[in-house]
């Protein structure tokens, strides 16, 4: 006990929680990275690990009483939500987002996109030498003929694919001031090659959506314009809510609409017709009672499981964070929480804060100092 006392005393409490949440926050991207859930074993084990220094953070880290009662009212709606949807993703998210002060986005970033790049790089490199199982199917293209394509060890290729997105995302984010010309194409070579070997086509187009917003921002230098960036996450949830809402299958435009999202549309709109929309959280079984399909829209799936109260306090939280980073000229973040904002129409992953980080980001309205700003960069 005497050697713990003293080892307390001489040592920067504070940074032995900051490096404790570094290693946290290591953990779960690791485990998301390689593909493991909670039904994995593995994952259970790194997951308790990850937890013991969650919990090391928040012990070695002063609080003030405002944050204490920020903290206290999220934790209490995550574990609602935990409890009602028996969905850990939003608790997770919130108990990541209390445990980050005095850290810094800067290297979370730097954490994740090192990850990301070496855990993509063993399972493709794994899989094309016979280490893994490459995952050889076959899938219709859009001409209706059959294409080989492969899920590198990650099981499905659309779950490929996500990776190597993600991988792609956070390096363009990483060297966002030295992008060019050169980095567009090395870049979009190795999108293009794994579309081909994944044939994912909502991947690739975001891909090259967020190439298009990285080009806005660079070449637009007028502040006031570059804040329709500000708007990408209201589009999202407003396009979501009204095709939801409105879907007619007689109507053209919203046949394609629907057509062009896989049957995205026409799945929400028939939840919505079967159980309604409701105020407060509800459980998954609600919705396997008449079960349609996947939600696959992040908007939708705040909105249908979590209720239209929580899910107005998500997006207003969101959109006081890009506000704020808008103020700050924090652009760089914003093309990228755009890039996902488009991502949220089509998959839930967006929701899930250690795959799409930039969702952390709202921890800068609870402790402004975890990002930069703009002339500290």
């Amino acid at each position: 006990m005497n050697t713990v006392r003293t080892f307390l005393k001489n040592a920067d409490v504070k940074k032995i929680g900051v490096v404790s949440f570094y290693a946290y926050f290591a953990i779960n991207v690791l485990m998301k990275a390689f593909s493991y859930d909670h039904g994995d074993n593995i994952y259970k084990y790194f997951f308790y690990t990850a937890i013991l220094f969650w919990g090391i953070k928040m012990i070695f880290t002063t609080y003030t009483m405002r944050e204490v009662f920020w903290i206290a009212g999220m934790m209490g709606i995550g574990v609602m939500l935990s409890v009602i949807t028996r969905q850990n993703m939003w608790l997770l998210s919130i108990m990541t987002v209390a445990a980050m002060k005095n850290c810094r986005f800067s290297v979370i970033a730097q954490i994740a996109v090192w990850i990301r790049c070496v855990a993509a790089v063993i399972l493709v490199g794994g899989s094309l030498i016979g280490i893994f199982n490459i995952g050889e199917q076959t899938k219709l293209d859009s001409g209706y003929v059959e294409q080989h394509v492969y899920g590198f060890a990650m099981g499905e290729p659309n779950t490929a694919f996500l990776t190597i997105f993600l991988a792609l995302l956070l390096v363009l984010y990483y060297n966002y001031e030295r992008l060019n010309i050169l980095w567009f194409a090395v870049t979009s070579l190795i999108a293009l090659v794994f579309y081909k070997m994944t044939f994912c086509r909502t991947g690739v187009l975001v891909f090259f959506f967020c190439w298009g917003l990285i080009l806005f921002e660079k070449i637009v230098k007028n502040k006031k314009i570059k804040s329709v960036l500000v708007c990408s996450v209201s589009v999202g949830a407003a396009f979501s809510l009204l095709t939801t809402l409105f879907y007619d299958g007689n109507n053209a435009l919203l046949y394609k609409i629907n057509h062009l999202v896989s049957g995205r549309v026409y799945i929400m709109n028939t939840y919505y017709k079967d159980q309604g929309l409701s105020l407060f959280p509800r459980t998954q079984a609600v919705f396997y009672t008449s079960y349609h399909g996947l939600i696959d829209n992040s908007y939708m799936n705040v909105t249908f499981y979590a209720g239209i109260l929580v899910a107005v306090l998500f997006f207003v939280i969101i959109f006081k964070t890009m506000i704020r980073l808008y103020r700050m000229e924090c652009y760089k973040e914003l093309v990228m929480i755009g890039t996902l904002a488009l991502y949220g129409v089509l998959e839930q992953f967006v929701l899930n804060g250690f795959m799409n980080i930039f969702l952390l980001l709202c921890g800068m309205l609870l402790y402004p100092g975890i990002v930069e700003e703009k002339h500290e960069k």
